[in-house]
C-alpha cells in the first residue's frame, strides 16, 4: 500500500517521468519483438523511436501527441513494418484525451482513430482484416468512454470538497458570529448591572459622606443600602457568569417590566425621585425582549445618577396594539457640547435593534435629557 501511495504521488508530481519510462518500455518490447521476427531496417526504428516519444508526451500535449503517433503507427503499416506493440499504446493515448481534454478534443480524437482505422482497413486490408477492425474499434470506444467517465469523476470529487471546504467556511464563521453575538450580550448585561449598581452606590456613597457627622444614623443606612446593593449585584453578576459556565444551569428568571416598580424603590432609597406611568393595556412580552426592555430602563436611570445632577426622573411606559414605549425624561444638565454616546447607550440601542424596535436619545425639550425606545408589538423571539 505505501508503495502504491508513493507511486500516486510520482504520478502527481512528475506525470512526465513515469510518461517516458512508459514510452522506454513500449520502445524496448517494440524492438525485441521486431528484432525476433529478423533484422531491424534503421528506418523501423527510427519511426519507433519517434513514436516513443509521442507516447512520452501524452499527457504533456495528449491531441497533438495522439495524432502524431497514430499517423507514424500507419507508416509503418504501409511499410510492413510490425505496430503489433507500439500501436497498442494509441488506446493509453485515447483515454489520455478524453480524460484530460474538453468533449471537443475528445471528439476530434475519436474521428481521427476512426480515419486510421478506416484507412488501413481499405488500403492495407492484409495487415488489418474486418475482424480486428471492429476489435479495434472496440477497444478506442472504450478508450474513450472510460477517459470521460474518470474526467468526470474528477471533476465531481473537485466540486464536492469545494462545497466540504465551503460547509466548513460557513461553520466556522457562524460559530464566530454566534461566539461574537454572545460575548456582546453578556458584555451588555454586565454593563447594565454593574453599572446601575456602582451608579446607586457611588450616590448613596456620596449621601454617607455628607451625613456621616450631622446624621450618624442616616449614614449608617446609607452604608447598609450600599451593604445590601452590592450583594444584590454580586449575585446578578455570578447568575451571569454561572448561565455562561454552564447554560443547562438552573437559574432565577432574569428581570423584566414587572420588576420596574423595585427598581424605582430602589434608586428612591438611593434619593432619586422616579414618577412612573403606564399608558394603554399591556400585551405579554417574550422573556427576552422583557429584559431587553428592563435594561434599556435600568440604564437610562443609572445614566440621570450618573450624569444628570438631578434628583428626579420620568418614566413613562406605554402600550399600544403596535408597540412598546418606553420615555425615560429628566430636567438636569443635560449632555456636555460635543459628547459622543457612551457604551451604554450603544447597548441599549442594540438591544432594540435585535428586535427590530428603535432607540432616540437626546437634549429634551426645555432642558434635560429624553431617551425613546421602541419595540414592535406581538412580537416573538428570533
Amino acid at each position: 500500500m505505501t508503495s502504491w501511495q508513493g507511486l500516486l504521488r510520482l504520478d502527481r508530481d512528475r506525470p512526465w517521468l513515469l510518461d517516458a519510462v512508459l514510452a522506454l518500455g513500449l520502445l524496448a518490447a517494440a524492438l525485441w519483438a521486431a528484432a525476433a521476427a529478423g533484422p531491424v531496417p534503421a528506418w523501423q526504428v527510427v519511426l519507433m523511436v519517434a513514436a516513443a516519444a509521442g507516447y512520452a508526451a501524452r499527457r504533456a500535449a495528449p491531441l497533438p501527441a495522439f495524432l502524431a503517433t497514430g499517423a507514424l503507427v500507419v507508416i509503418m503499416i504501409a511499410l510492413g513494418y510490425g505496430t503489433a506493440v507500439i500501436g497498442a499504446g494509441l488506446f493509453l493515448m485515447a483515454y489520455t484525451v478524453a480524460a484530460h481534454r474538453s468533449a471537443a478534443v475528445t471528439v476530434i480524437a475519436a474521428a481521427y482513430a476512426l480515419a486510421i482505422l478506416i484507412v488501413v482497413a481499405v488500403f492495407f486490408p492484409d495487415r488489418m482484416p474486418l475482424g480486428e477492425v471492429a476489435t479495434n474499434l472496440a477497444l478506442f470506444g472504450g478508450s474513450f468512454v472510460l477517459g470521460r467517465a474518470a474526467r468526470v469523476h474528477r471533476a465531481a470529487a473537485r466540486l464536492e470538497a469545494d462545497r466540504a471546504a465551503l460547509a466548513e467556511r460557513i461553520q466556522v464563521k457562524e460559530a464566530r458570529a454566534t461566539l461574537t453575538e454572545e460575548r456582546l450580550r453578556i458584555a451588555r448585561e454586565l454593563h447594565d448591572v454593574v453599572g446601575h449598581s456602582l451608579g446607586v452606590i457611588a450616590l448613596q456613597a456620596g449621601v454617607g459622606a455628607r451625613l456621616v457627622e450631622s446624621d450618624p444614623a442616616e449614614a449608617k443606612a446609607a452604608l447598609l443600602a450600599i451593604a445590601d446593593r452590592s450583594r444584590e449585584s454580586l449575585r446578578e453578576v455570578r447568575q451571569i457568569l454561572g448561565a455562561v459556565r454552564d447554560p443547562e444551569s438552573t437559574t432565577s428568571p432574569d428581570p423584566g417590566l414587572a420588576a420596574i416598580p423595585e427598581l424605582v424603590a430602589d434608586l428612591a432609597a438611593a434619593g432619586l425621585h422616579v414618577d412612573l406611568e403606564q399608558h394603554g393595556d399591556p400585551w405579554p412580552l417574550t422573556p427576552a425582549m422583557d429584559l431587553s426592555a428592563y435594561r434599556v430602563l435600568q440604564e437610562s436611570l443609572t445614566n440621570v445618577v450618573r450624569h444628570a445632577g438631578t434628583d428626579r426622573a420620568r418614566v413613562r411606559i406605554g402600550y399600544t396594539p403596535d408597540a412598546l414605549e418606553l420615555r425615560i425624561l429628566d430636567h438636569g444638565r443635560g449632555p456636555a457640547p460635543g459628547s459622543v454616546p457612551a457604551s451604554g447607550q450603544r447597548g441599549m440601542r442594540e438591544r432594540m435593534t435585535a428586535w427590530g424596535g428603535s432607540l432616540d436619545a437626546g437634549p429634551a425639550a426645555g432642558g434635560g435629557y429624553q431617551v425613546i425606545a421602541r419595540l414592535p408589538g406581538q412580537r416573538g423571539e428570533p
